[in-house]
């Protein structure tokens, strides 16, 4: 099940709403003016979804950054299709115009059968720096989620895009901030031109691209040069070190095996054995020999038995690294095109970095004293390729969190590549001090040992390094390390939620929240809603403080699902909870004994809170959004007796430490019994496709008012096979998929159906129902087992 969440509270905020009640409101009544009151046109959006959507908000921006659910009726099976549900949604995301504002850059279908959709943010035509929305949609072509930055100000700002310098000109004015006048020889040298936001505006600028190893220090850097006056508005470090990360031979004195290219007379030490030398890509391996001009001089040897240890290393390395994204993610090189992989030794003297240059990897052979040569450790090789492979999918800026984001994600896949049977979670001890035993650069399970943060709660803000990169990557990194030590969570299926939301999910500007979104949403993508997976990786950035944890001392914690609600609640008890984080929503649940009237108080309310009642089936019936602090309150008349939801959610991630009081009145529950008998049945194991057992598995009782039947053991394809449970009316009252533990469903009435429907691939165990039970409005039944009572029914 998922989850509406909500990111961070807007205070600048100035529609007054709390005038208006909202009491027994009709779905969609309004009455409020929609051209300036923003909460009621995404409310108009956000009503259409299912009580398990899930939503985060952009603090800044008062726009959701990451939505999943059900978000439209209609299929995507093209880009126009993409366009039109984005369209449909555009108010949530206070979006003018799709057609006009956003521009494709990105459609992919992958291995599982989903598809990409992703959407860069323009002004006139112009990019806007780090804005993307990306569009999924599952194997059925339904829309699954739509996430990233788009940012609503930019359209109102009346920017005017007509450049006055030209691209050569403010390539020569990036050069001259940079001090590279006199430098003739770039490796990348680009303009292209961007809105780029400034100190509560935007500027019309050229991302002028600059990397160059013929300057004293290598340059990897955008510079952001105002288009109209000149001026630099900003500039950007990408030069994304590895300092620090290990493991190897040569260097460390191991024999390994190296793949080389035979000529007349000797051998290339490049590898023409991978798949992309299909496209002629290959594995290539050079030495500046002490100097910095690149890539240096491609390294040949008379009878293939190599002494130069480091580029024996950093040649095996980089196959070997090829080897892991092929493998295990299918990705084809870097830039998953075969693009050849070159790196190159020896660069400089004494120098204690290894870089990724844009183009190519360089490592130093360091002092001998700090480090040894770079490219004799495997999670360093790892690190560097990781940082292009990142550049090639979400191309995270490298500054604070997203450049936290873009250094952690190296280091998850230099470690995951290394794979030490002994591993201890160090990053650079093989080549880090080679006379201080034990000691590395950072620690993944343990950050703060090495000076690290491992939580929110210790964040460093600071401008160096970037905006503390390569510091504040510690909270992402124990993040990961909490969810691949997860007993049950395999290394291989780690490393496939983090490829995954690498290259489908987040974006240049991703924050943390983003990632434990992408993750999570990666996770139920490939094993399912329900899967230990999903569980594992929630709670692994929860315990780091990125969203999510609950407030100590609220005892209705967890409650963030409609499948955890708290309950059932008592009517007329007062319920005081809190919504604790941006990311935090609470559900309660109670069931009527009789149709009748409803009603919901929700008061003393900390902040903006709004509240909702929702039915078994997860189907809104009313709901109450007043502005501020005001009081919120629902009254609705039930038809019948049944199963209701209460929400409670923070608008626009509102949230405070201090208690709401929550409080549901309604018909009571009937008295009565619950009789159990014992009854079998079962689909096939496994089931097959395209199978539907229709009315097969029937059970009815005469003149009980209440019906059940208790699932033993319960496996589907989640999200695409689905159990239904009917009435005797054939009425849908609950619908469950996945795999789910040992529980009872129930209807009204004296009929029950559990009816199995499959899609066209992938089968499963199945079901197996062990017991029934059925409710007589009586105090006894004689002869009847009733030794136990009815748990709450129900995933």
């Amino acid at each position: 099940m998922k989850k509406w969440t909500a990111m961070a509270v807007v205070t600048t905020m100035v529609f007054t709403l709390a005038s208006m009640s909202s009491s027994a409101a009709p779905l969609g009544a309004s009455g409020k003016d929609k051209a300036i009151d923003k909460k009621e046109k995404q409310g108009a959006v956000l009503s259409k979804l299912s009580s398990d959507a899930k939503v985060t908000w952009n603090e800044k921006k008062g726009v959701p950054n990451f939505v999943a659910g059900k978000l439209s009726n209609k299929k995507v099976k093209s880009a126009n299709d993409a366009v039109a549900v984005l369209t449909e949604t555009k108010d949530l995301f206070d979006l003018g115009s799709a057609t006009d504002e956003l521009s494709l850059t990105v459609q992919s279908t992958d291995d599982l059968g989903t598809s990409m959709y992703k959407f860069q943010q323009t002004y006139k035509g112009v990019p806007v720096f780090g804005n993307q929305l990306i569009l999924h949609t599952d194997k059925a072509q339904n829309v699954s989620s739509i996430n990233g930055y788009y940012d609503p100000e930019v359209k109102v700002k009346g920017i005017n895009t007509k450049a006055k310098l030209t691209g050569t000109e403010a390539v020569e004015a990036a050069k001259a901030s940079l001090g590279l006048q006199g430098v003739e020889q770039f490796d990348i040298q680009k303009a292209s031109l961007a809105i780029y936001p400034t100190a509560g505006d935007y500027a019309l600028t050229y991302v002028v691209t600059l990397s160059t190893l013929a300057s004293v220090e290598p340059v990897y850097k955008d510079v952001f040069v105002d288009a109209r006056t000149g001026e630099i508005v900003d500039t950007l470090n990408k030069m994304e070190h590895a300092a620090a990360v290990g493991s190897g031979k040569g260097v460390l004195g191991d024999t390994k095996s190296i793949n080389t290219d035979s000529y007349s007379g000797g051998y290339y030490l490049q590898d023409v054995s991978k798949p992309m030398n299909a496209t002629g890509g290959k594995v290539i391996t050079y030495s500046a020999n002490n100097g910095t001009s690149l890539p240096g001089t491609l390294l040949t040897d008379a009878d293939n038995n190599w002494n130069d240890p480091a580029a024996v290393d950093a040649h095996v390395y980089s196959g070997m690294v090829y080897d892991y994204f092929y493998n295990k993610h299918g990705r084809n090189s870097f830039d998953g095109a075969g693009a050849s992989i070159k790196a190159t030794v020896h660069y400089s003297s004494n120098y204690n970095n290894a870089f990724w240059n844009g183009t190519q990897m360089v490592y130093g052979d360091g002092d001998g004293s700090t480090f040894i040569a770079f490219s004799g450790s495997l999670d360093v090789v790892g690190h560097e390729i990781a940082h292009a492979v990142t550049e090639r999918t979400a191309d995270l800026v490298y500054s604070y969190q997203s450049g936290a984001l873009n250094e952690s994600w190296s280091d998850v896949f230099g470690n995951l590549i290394e794979n030490k049977a002994d591993n201890n979670w160090l990053v650079g001890e093989d080549v880090y001090t080679p006379g201080t035993p034990g000691d590395a650069l950072r620690s993944m399970s343990n950050p703060p040992a090495y000076g690290d943060p491992g939580h929110m709660d210790q964040y460093v803000n600071t401008s160096s390094d970037n905006g503390g990169v390569h510091t504040n990557s510690g909270i992402p990194n124990k993040a990961f390390y909490n969810f691949v030590t997860t007993p049950g969570i395999t290394r291989d299926n780690a490393g496939k939620v983090w490829y995954r939301a690498l290259a489908q999910y987040l974006t240049a500007n991703s924050q943390f929240i983003d990632a434990k979104n992408a993750t999570i949403q990666s996770a139920t993508d490939l094993f399912g809603a329900g899967s230990a997976e999903v569980t594992a990786v929630t709670n692994a950035w929860n315990n780091v403080g990125v969203g999510g944890a609950p407030t100590p001392g609220d005892a209705y914690e967890p409650n963030d699902t409609q499948a955890s609600a708290y309950g059932p609640i008592t009517s007329g008890t007062t319920y005081n909870g809190t919504i604790n984080t941006s990311s935090d929503n609470d559900f309660f649940k109670f069931t009527t004994g009789a149709s009748g009237a409803i009603s919901l108080s929700l008061t003393s309310l900390p902040a903006d809170y709004d509240l909702y009642l929702y039915d078994a089936n997860g189907t809104q019936l009313a709901r109450s959004w007043n502005g501020g602090t005001s009081a919120e309150s629902i009254s609705y008349t039930a038809s019948a007796a049944g199963t209701f939801y209460v929400k409670v959610i923070g608008y626009n991630g509102a949230s405070s430490s201090t208690a709401y009081a929550m409080k549901a009145t309604y018909p009571a529950a009937a008295t009565g019994t619950w009789v159990y008998e014992a009854k079998a049945f079962d689909t096939p194991h496994p089931y097959t496709n395209n199978y539907n057992n229709g009315t097969a598995h029937t059970y009815t009782k005469a003149g009980a008012t209440k019906v059940a039947v208790h699932f033993s053991r319960f496996e589907t394809e989640s999200g695409y096979d689905f159990v239904s449970i009917k009435d005797k009316a054939g009425n849908v009252i609950n619908k469950y998929s996945g795999t789910q533990a040992a529980f009872w469903a129930i209807v009204d009435g004296d009929t029950i159906t559990s009816n199995l429907v499959t899609d066209y691939s992938v089968t499963a165990f199945g079901y197996t129902i062990d017991q029934v039970g059925y409710f007589v409005p009586s105090a006894t039944v004689e002869g009847a087992n009733t030794s136990f009572e009815m748990p709450i029914i129900g995933k």
